[in-house]
Parts: structure tokens; sequence; C-alpha cells
């Protein structure tokens, strides 16, 4: 299939299969004239990259997978792993973030209804 088609298939554009294939995420694929073909491993990886830059990864953080895949020529499933546990734990923290938040903003409105509502020691005019 050439680029068009897999861009369909994925949801990428056209010039991010490029950017995978020229930071090696993606093989570079084989070309028929002046055009690349691509096969349906190029789809596989597409998608996986599509996904984990849904779960909020980086580009720049996949790329010590594919160069470990490259050396062990086997890709680094334990590595991954590990990638996923530390990503999941920093959306924990962010949650863990967002809750004291949310709990700081309750307490700021409490504040103000007790601060200005009618009869309280502050007024408008204080």
């Amino acid at each position: 299939m050439f680029i068009g088609r897999l861009a369909g298939l994925t949801g990428c554009t056209p010039k991010a299969i490029r950017l995978y294939e020229q930071m090696g995420l993606i093989p570079k694929p084989d070309r028929q004239g002046r055009y690349r073909v691509y096969t349906s491993h190029h789809l596989t990886l597409v998608r996986l990259i599509r996904r984990a830059q849904i779960a909020g990864f980086k580009l720049a953080e996949m790329v010590p997978l594919i160069a470990a895949k490259n050396t062990l020529n086997a890709f680094p499933v334990e590595l991954a792993n590990e990638a996923i546990e530390l990503k999941h734990q920093q959306i924990f923290q962010q949650i863990a973030g967002l809750q004291a938040l949310a709990i700081h903003l309750g307490e700021l409105k409490s504040e103000i209804n007790s601060l200005f509502e009618p009869g309280a020691l502050i007024t408008p005019h204080s």
C-alpha cells in the first residue's frame, strides 16, 4: 500500500508517517519507482505508535524501545512494560495533584462565600 492508504487506515498524516520513518520508529519501506510501498507490518507499527501517543507517550520516548529492538533483534517487551508502568505512575501523580487542586478550589469557594455573603464581616465597601 502507498502512504496515502496507510495514512487513511491509521489516522496519521503522510508527514507523520515520514517522520516515524526518519526517527527509525518504523522501518524504511521498499520502493516501487518513486513511491514507498508499506506492508501490514508498517500498518501494525503505526497503529501501535498512535496508541502509545494517545496513552501519553512522546515519540522521543519510543526511540529507545526501537533502538533496543534493533540491538536485540526482538522487541524489548520488558523495557516497554517498564515504560508503561512509569507512565501509569505519572498519571496517578497527576490525578493526585488534580484532586488536591479540586479540594483547594472548594475551600476557596467556601472562604469567598463566607467572607462576602450578606451580613459577613467583610463587605464590598470595606
